[in-house]
This record gives C-alpha cells, structure tokens and sequence, in this order.
C-alpha cells in the first residue's frame, strides 16, 4: 500500500529507527542535567546502546521477505545473534560514568581504589595495582559527557575486589554536587527535536495506517 511517496511499512520502520535515538538523547539529556553522576556497568551500557541501533538492521527485512529469502534473513539474524553475544561484556568487565568529566572522574576513581584496599599507579589514562590484581583504563566521551572505565582483571583477588569497588565508586559519587551542565539541556533539545519528526510522520499518514491495521487484524 502506498502512502503518498511511502509505503505503509517504510513508516513505521521510520518511526521504529528514530523514535528509539529520540528517547536515547532525551534519557542522556535528562541524566546531565542532573546534580549528581549516573553510573551503570558496562553491559548495560552496551545493551542500551544495542536497543537504540538495532532497529537499523530492520530496513532490508521487508525487501527480503517480498521476495521470499527467508533463509537470507534466518542466516543475518543468527550472524547478529552471535555478534551480540561475542561483543557483549561481562557482569564485572567495568562502568560507565554519566554526567562527569574525565579528570573528576579519574579523582574519584583514584579515591575509590585506596579505599579499597589497592595501591597502585598511573600511566597516562591507566591505572595498575601494584599487586599486579587489576588495570583501570579510562575512556572519557566528551560529547555525552560520560567515562567508561574497563576493568583488566590480571589476578585471581580481581573478581572479589570488584563489588567492593562499585561500592565505593557509588558512594563517592552519590556525594557529587555539581550544576546542571548545558550539555544536558542540549541532548534534550536534540531528543525533543528527533521525536517530532515520527510523530509528524505519523500525524500525516494516521488514516492509512488504521487502514493497514485494520486488513492486518481484521
């Protein structure tokens, strides 16, 4: 069914491709635009991530199925399958810090590592134990304004250490004051902006979509 220069489906996986980004900008933008840092483990960080870009590999799938290689897209979906499951990190694999900058960041860290219990130092943006237990490497994104710290377990103490020093990094930051950055107020004008454009494309083509939905389910 045409709708216009569009058909029924190119809108919906438009609205299903922009409107995850759109939440994605507004959910970051709301977090630095609060007082205090936000911090995740990385897994959770890449599955996040994984949601919003996954809607990408929807597009070929109607062109695919029109044309019945079915087995084309059995064959992706197992290659995307394992590509998540090899890239995915660990539980204990490290953090990402929302809403700090990468030296406040590395200070807290700093603090966080000696409350622990571990002695060890700095080369450049890495940090190694003494003891030879572990490596910090510190990764900041200015423009999310996050750091992501991946954890090098290179000794056996490493996986008990760690909950300790989640804990630790909480605490500190639960303590951070800071204002709201400008940075948060700008990821979520770019939300607020991306989100207008699937639900005005939505508004323009609402009575051809009920259609489509009615022969759907009708």
């Amino acid at each position: 069914m045409l709708i216009g220069d569009y058909q029924v489906v190119d809108v919906l996986l438009l609205v299903g491709n922009v409107a995850p980004v759109a939440l994605y900008f507004l959910a970051l933008g709301l977090v630095n635009s609060h007082s205090r840092p936000y911090l995740i483990s990385r897994r959770a960080d890449f599955v996040a991530l994984t949601s919003v870009l996954v809607p990408i590999l929807l597009w070929p799938v109607p062109g695919f199925v029109h044309s019945g290689y079915w087995w084309v897209l059995l064959i992706a979906a197992g290659l995307a399958a394992a590509t998540f499951a090899w890239m995915l990190p660990k539980t204990d694999d490290g953090f990402v810090i929302y809403n700090i900058t990468e030296s406040r960041c590395m200070r807290l860290l700093d603090d966080a590592l000696t409350a622990t219990g571990l002695s060890g130092s700095w080369e450049s943006k890495t940090w190694r134990s003494d003891c030879g237990t572990m490596a910090i490497h510190v990764r900041g994104f200015a423009l999310l304004r996050n750091v992501t710290l991946h954890i090098e377990k290179t000794g056996p103490r490493a996986a008990r250490l760690y909950p300790t020093l989640a804990a630790q990094l909480q605490h500190r930051l639960s303590n951070v004051a800071q204002l709201p950055s400008t940075m948060g107020a700008g990821l979520v004008l770019v939300g607020l902006a991306l989100m207008i454009l699937p639900m005005w494309t939505v508004s323009r083509h609402i009575d051809d979509l009920v259609d489509a939905m009615s022969h759907l389910f009708g």
